[in-house]
Protein backbone atom coordinates (compact mmCIF):
# COMPACT_ATOMS: atom_id res chain seq x y z
CA UNK A 1 0.00 0.00 0.00
CA UNK A 2 1.10 3.42 -0.74
CA UNK A 3 0.85 6.33 1.04
CA UNK A 4 0.25 10.47 -0.70
CA UNK A 5 0.81 13.36 0.99
CA UNK A 6 -0.90 16.57 -0.19
CA UNK A 7 -0.15 20.00 0.96
CA UNK A 8 -2.32 22.45 1.18
CA UNK A 9 -2.68 26.18 2.35
CA UNK A 10 -3.88 24.90 5.47
CA UNK A 11 -2.83 21.44 6.12
CA UNK A 12 -1.77 18.37 4.62
CA UNK A 13 -4.19 15.29 3.90
CA UNK A 14 -2.84 11.79 3.63
CA UNK A 15 -4.57 9.24 1.85
CA UNK A 16 -4.01 5.56 1.62
CA UNK A 17 -3.93 4.22 -1.63
CA UNK A 18 -5.40 1.00 -3.31
CA UNK A 19 -8.63 -0.47 -3.98
CA UNK A 20 -10.66 1.39 -1.07
CA UNK A 21 -8.81 3.35 1.20
CA UNK A 22 -10.23 2.61 4.77
CA UNK A 23 -8.44 5.49 6.71
CA UNK A 24 -7.75 8.92 5.93
CA UNK A 25 -5.90 11.64 7.95
CA UNK A 26 -5.82 15.15 7.70
CA UNK A 27 -3.66 18.24 9.85
CA UNK A 28 -5.26 21.23 10.71
CA UNK A 29 -2.83 23.47 12.56
CA UNK A 30 -1.72 21.41 15.57
CA UNK A 31 -4.99 19.00 15.59
CA UNK A 32 -4.17 15.91 13.15
CA UNK A 33 -7.68 14.50 12.36
CA UNK A 34 -8.27 10.46 11.03
CA UNK A 35 -11.26 9.37 10.19
CA UNK A 36 -11.85 5.34 9.30
CA UNK A 37 -14.33 2.58 8.26
CA UNK A 38 -14.32 -0.79 9.96
CA UNK A 39 -13.20 -1.93 6.23
CA UNK A 40 -13.93 -1.57 2.88
CA UNK A 41 -16.37 -3.80 2.07
CA UNK A 42 -19.64 -4.95 3.27
CA UNK A 43 -22.65 -7.75 2.87
CA UNK A 44 -26.08 -5.98 2.59
CA UNK A 45 -27.31 -5.44 5.80
CA UNK A 46 -23.82 -5.34 7.76
CA UNK A 47 -23.89 -2.44 10.29
CA UNK A 48 -21.09 0.44 8.80
CA UNK A 49 -18.28 1.30 11.67
CA UNK A 50 -17.22 4.97 11.62
CA UNK A 51 -15.07 6.61 13.47
CA UNK A 52 -13.59 10.30 13.74
CA UNK A 53 -10.59 10.92 15.83
CA UNK A 54 -9.14 14.16 16.95
CA UNK A 55 -5.76 14.51 18.45
CA UNK A 56 -3.91 17.64 19.25
CA UNK A 57 -0.32 16.93 18.40
CA UNK A 58 0.73 20.26 20.05
CA UNK A 59 2.94 20.63 23.42
CA UNK A 60 0.16 23.21 24.45
CA UNK A 61 -3.46 22.87 25.36
CA UNK A 62 -5.76 24.19 22.25
CA UNK A 63 -9.09 25.68 22.24
CA UNK A 64 -11.80 24.46 19.76
CA UNK A 65 -15.31 26.05 19.31
CA UNK A 66 -18.34 24.45 18.45
CA UNK A 67 -21.36 26.76 17.15
CA UNK A 68 -23.75 24.25 18.42
CA UNK A 69 -24.37 20.62 20.93
CA UNK A 70 -23.15 18.74 17.05
CA UNK A 71 -19.42 18.09 17.18
CA UNK A 72 -19.09 15.77 14.29
CA UNK A 73 -20.86 14.81 11.65
CA UNK A 74 -20.86 11.32 9.06
CA UNK A 75 -22.34 11.68 5.17
CA UNK A 76 -22.90 8.71 2.94
CA UNK A 77 -23.31 9.13 -0.58
CA UNK A 78 -23.08 6.92 -3.83
CA UNK A 79 -19.97 7.31 -5.82
CA UNK A 80 -21.86 9.56 -8.30
CA UNK A 81 -22.10 11.89 -5.23
CA UNK A 82 -25.55 11.49 -4.72
CA UNK A 83 -26.28 11.85 -0.81
CA UNK A 84 -27.93 8.73 0.90
CA UNK A 85 -27.34 8.88 4.53
CA UNK A 86 -26.20 11.50 7.16
CA UNK A 87 -26.11 11.04 11.13
CA UNK A 88 -27.57 14.42 12.00
CA UNK A 89 -30.72 13.96 9.83
CA UNK A 90 -33.10 12.77 12.37
CA UNK A 91 -31.31 15.10 15.54
CA UNK A 92 -31.90 17.91 17.39
CA UNK A 93 -28.78 19.97 18.77
CA UNK A 94 -28.56 22.77 21.64
CA UNK A 95 -27.97 25.67 19.80
CA UNK A 96 -25.29 27.24 22.48
CA UNK A 97 -20.93 28.09 21.99
CA UNK A 98 -18.66 25.96 23.52
CA UNK A 99 -14.85 26.10 23.79
CA UNK A 100 -13.52 22.43 24.31
CA UNK A 101 -9.73 22.30 25.36
CA UNK A 102 -7.74 19.69 23.99
CA UNK A 103 -4.27 19.12 26.37
CA UNK A 104 -1.42 17.75 24.51
CA UNK A 105 -1.56 14.30 23.32
CA UNK A 106 -5.35 14.34 23.94
CA UNK A 107 -7.48 12.59 21.89
CA UNK A 108 -11.41 13.06 21.07
CA UNK A 109 -13.19 10.34 19.68
CA UNK A 110 -16.54 9.98 17.69
CA UNK A 111 -17.35 6.86 16.35
CA UNK A 112 -21.28 5.55 14.98
CA UNK A 113 -22.85 2.97 13.06
CA UNK A 114 -24.26 3.37 9.31
CA UNK A 115 -27.09 0.57 9.06
CA UNK A 116 -26.85 0.68 5.73
CA UNK A 117 -30.36 2.62 5.10
CA UNK A 118 -31.13 5.97 3.47
CA UNK A 119 -32.52 8.84 5.09
CA UNK A 120 -35.79 7.29 4.08
CA UNK A 121 -35.14 4.13 6.29
CA UNK A 122 -35.11 1.77 3.19
CA UNK A 123 -32.04 -0.42 2.63
CA UNK A 124 -29.48 0.64 0.30
CA UNK A 125 -28.58 -0.69 -2.91
CA UNK A 126 -25.60 -2.65 -3.72
CA UNK A 127 -22.92 -0.82 -4.74
CA UNK A 128 -19.73 1.82 -4.12
CA UNK A 129 -20.53 4.75 -1.92
CA UNK A 130 -18.29 7.25 -0.09
CA UNK A 131 -18.15 8.14 3.45
CA UNK A 132 -17.22 11.76 4.67
CA UNK A 133 -16.31 12.48 8.00
CA UNK A 134 -16.77 15.72 9.46
CA UNK A 135 -15.28 18.07 12.25
CA UNK A 136 -17.47 21.02 13.27
CA UNK A 137 -14.95 22.08 15.66
CA UNK A 138 -13.58 25.49 14.72
CA UNK A 139 -9.89 25.66 14.02
CA UNK A 140 -8.32 28.56 13.70
CA UNK A 141 -10.53 31.06 11.06
CA UNK A 142 -12.28 27.56 9.64
CA UNK A 143 -15.61 26.60 11.12
CA UNK A 144 -15.60 22.90 10.39
CA UNK A 145 -13.03 19.96 8.64
CA UNK A 146 -14.33 17.83 5.81
CA UNK A 147 -11.68 14.79 5.36
CA UNK A 148 -11.57 13.38 2.32
CA UNK A 149 -13.90 10.79 1.41
CA UNK A 150 -13.55 6.77 2.14
CA UNK A 151 -14.40 4.22 -0.11
CA UNK A 152 -16.76 1.64 0.93
CA UNK A 153 -18.68 -1.22 -0.99
CA UNK A 154 -22.11 -2.72 -0.54
CA UNK A 155 -21.44 -6.39 -1.88
CA UNK A 156 -24.72 -7.88 -4.48
CA UNK A 157 -27.45 -9.35 -2.30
Amino acid sequence: MQTILVALLVGVITVSTGAAPSAVERTEGALLLSASVSKPSFAPGEPVGLRLTVRNTAGSPQAVTFMSGQRFEFIVRRARGDEVWRWSHDKAFTQAIETAWLQPQQVMPFSETWDQRDLQGRPVDPGPYEVVAVFLGRVGGRASVALPPIGITIAPR
